[in-house]
């Protein structure tokens, strides 16, 4: 549930070519022209998009014109909404941009919390998750140190709507409740009503069902009361789902019938697709094979004519499930096909959007720096000025003399101070790239065991194709077997899926800026699922001691997920040199802990390799330094894990006995993120 902080005026007023008579008549004042520009758009916002953006770019370049700065943000705000409502994000995030630069500059605090937490809009539909919860989490700040109640239920609403869409659906909940509590403090019916329909779609998803049937009726009541047609639509969705998914089809039927009611009401063509294809599986758990078949192929061509390709998708996979299940393997292989081809094509298609949404911000951040550049350069020039007025001063006696050089002095200084910091900043930037750098080292060499995971399922999908090939020129195929082979080729895919969603996140997330609460435990597992195929081969044990019950850290999870592979690959490397340097056999182990001792959490990798010489012990964090033969190491990865754990208030230690193994030991204060 997303919307802009953007308010259309609701006063009675002329009508809109009486205004537009009025704009060309010449008899209004500057301020009154604006106003007038800034209304009609307004007026166009249900009529029109194009002719609102008309108008608000008229009244942008009005402002502009003027060198009205309260004015300009005004109109560059509105000019941002319309691009962000024709789903134009490339241009809704320049202007939105330029609204808050303005705002900035004018000190005007009370409209920075809507700049934000249009920016977070942006950013979440961009997929741009990290962006989002930064620009949404400084709409909270705001609203809360000017205490606005209201701001600060819609800046939690929507930080739980972008962990929704990351989904991180407890996350989800907690920042639900908190705007549901907020709401209901202030006695905003419409925001409760919201707010239990988000807390209805986290509990779903969780599965958590008669808490979401719960919040999902209260929700319906309010919005029964409120005549909100559209959002009574998507609870009946809703409640269908859940009570089809607890077994309850006849109910789940009744409500999705009364949710396709609504939508042709409305003529709501996306919620009639939704409808239909709910329709069609609740009516093929009912065995009612004719009415699924009929609502399907009406969800499938609205779906089509609508360019819905995930519902497309989705119609596909369960007519192939009705086939199959009246034995018409043909046809359920058929659509079967045209689900994975989709599904495939949808896929890529996602990958260029995010690599042209990543152009997109690359190109707003430019030109950020280049309007940075211009302003720089005109103080530049103003300085100059100033400089040449104090040299005519100098002619005008000894008193000016010594004014200039105190001047001169205090300039050089000042300059000496940008030099510094701008060499400060150069280091940290290099810093950074040597971490990034060091990512994708741990990725190039996880590789070779990356294209073995996913060699295997293509394997088995090979074969399994073979199979299907050879049955089906039977003359008399088993249906049985052909049916547990698609269900095996179906899971194969998703097993690629994946792995592939695994290194994708592993890659995305080495950004300095990030810094959220999370669990040990789960990055631990992510980390150890990238690197097992070193593992899987070496018969080497790795038992994994992680204790449930300690507290979330705060700090960049992919960072430390990378902390965790460097240890991992470490201990394997240390096990296998011992193997090479050693005749007696010995039993290859790594241990992996996790515990608290009521101030930090402790995460220990343990393993019974080579060890690490007293000499060596004094120089391991060193960068560049490295224990391992020529060509297996770069020397980076403990002082590259060690600059990582210091960013979230911690320490590494090592204890380790040459020939008896090596433990490595991470403490984080579980209160780190008061100091970050």
């Amino acid at each position: 549930m997303f919307a802009l902080l953007l308010t259309v005026p609701a006063v009675s007023m002329p009508a809109t070519d009486s205004l537009k008579n009025l704009l060309r008549s010449g008899s209004l004042l500057p301020e009154q022209q604006f106003d007038v520009m800034m209304t009609i758009s307004h007026k166009y916002f249900r009529v029109s998009l194009d002719s609102a953006l008309k108008y608000g770019n008229d009244a942008l370049a009005f402002a502009k014109k003027n060198n009205d700065l309260p004015d300009m943000a005004k109109a560059a705000k509105l000019v941002g909404t319309i691009y962000y409502l024709q789903n134009n994000y490339v241009k809704a995030l320049d202007y939105f941009q330029q609204a808050l630069k303005i705002n900035k500059e004018l000190n005007n605090v009370e409209m920075l919390p809507a700049c934000y937490n249009n920016l977070g809009l942006v950013y979440n539909n961009l997929g741009y998750y990290e962006e989002a919860l930064k620009n949404h989490l400084k709409q909270l700040s705001y609203n809360e140190s000017l205490g606005n109640l209201h701001g600060v239920a819609i800046s939690n609403r929507h930080i739980g709507n972008v962990y929704n869409s990351m989904g991180e659906n407890r996350k989800a909940l907690e920042y639900y409740r908190k705007a549901a509590n907020i709401s209901m403090q202030l006695g905003d019916t419409n925001a409760i009503g919201t707010s239990l329909i988000n807390l209805g779609v986290a509990n779903m998803s969780l599965k958590n069902y008669d808490t979401a049937l719960d919040n999902f009726m209260k929700a319906l009541e309010i919005k029964r009361r409120m005549n909100d047609t559209k959002n009574i639509a998507t609870i009946y969705a809703n409640l269908g789902v859940i009570y089809r998914e607890m077994g309850n089809y006849e109910l789940a039927q009744n409500y999705f019938h009364q949710g396709l009611e609504l939508s042709e009401t409305m003529n709501d063509k996306k919620g009639k697709v939704v409808s239909l294809i709910n329709l069609g599986a609740v009516y093929l758990d009912l065995k009612a094979y004719e009415k699924s078949l009929e609502y399907l192929k009406k969800g499938l061509n609205l779906a089509r004519e609508i360019n819905m390709k995930k519902s497309v998708m989705e119609a596909y996979k369960i007519l192939s499930n009705l086939y199959e299940s009246q034995n018409q393997y043909k046809k359920a292989l058929e659509y079967y096909k045209f689900q994975s081809e989709l599904s495939d094509s949808l896929f890529n298609i996602e990958k260029s959007r995010q690599i042209k949404d990543l152009q997109i911000v690359y190109e707003v951040e430019k030109k950020d720096k280049e309007i940075l550049e211009q302003s720089i350069s005109i103080q530049q020039y103003q300085s100059r000025q100033m400089y040449y007025l104090l040299l005519l001063f100098l002619f005008l006696g000894i008193t000016f003399i010594f004014y200039y050089r105190y001047r001169l002095k205090k300039r050089t200084n000042r300059e000496l101070e940008i030099k510094i910091a701008e060499a400060l900043k150069k280091q940290k930037e290099q810093q950074q790239i040597i971490v990034h750098q060091a990512s994708l080292t741990s990725l190039g060499e996880l590789a070779a065991g990356i294209a073995h995971e996913i060699k295997q399922p293509l394997q088995n999908i090979l074969l399994t194709t073979e199979s299907l090939d050879m049955e089906n020129r039977e003359e008399e195929p088993d249906r049985k077997y052909i049916g547990k082979s698609v269900k095996d080729i179906y899971e194969d895919i998703k097993r690629i899926k994946f792995i592939i969603n695994e290194i994708s996140n592993f890659s995305r997330g080495q950004q300095e800026e990030m810094c959220e609460p999370f669990n040990v435990n789960t990055r631990i597992k992510n980390a150890f699922s990238l690197a097992r195929t070193k593992f899987s081969n070496r018969r080497i044990d790795v038992k994994f001691l992680l204790d449930d019950k300690i507290p979330d850290i705060k700090g960049n999870p992919y960072k430390f997920e990378q902390v965790m592979v460097n240890f991992f690959n470490n201990a394997k490397d240390a096990i296998e040199e011992k193997t090479g340097k050693t005749e007696e056999p010995f039993k290859k182990q790594m241990i992996v802990k996790s515990y608290s001792d009521g101030k930090n959490v402790i995460v220990e990798v343990s393993d019974n390799g080579i060890g690490v010489s007293e000499e060596s012990k004094t120089n391991i964090f060193l960068p560049f330094f490295t224990t391992k033969t020529l060509g297996k190491g770069t020397g980076l990865g403990l002082s590259i894990s060690l600059g990582i754990i210091k960013e979230m208030n911690g320490f590494i230690e090592l204890e380790s006995k040459p020939m008896e193994g090596t433990t490595m030991r991470v403490k984080i204060p579980i209160d780190n993120n008061k100091n970050m």
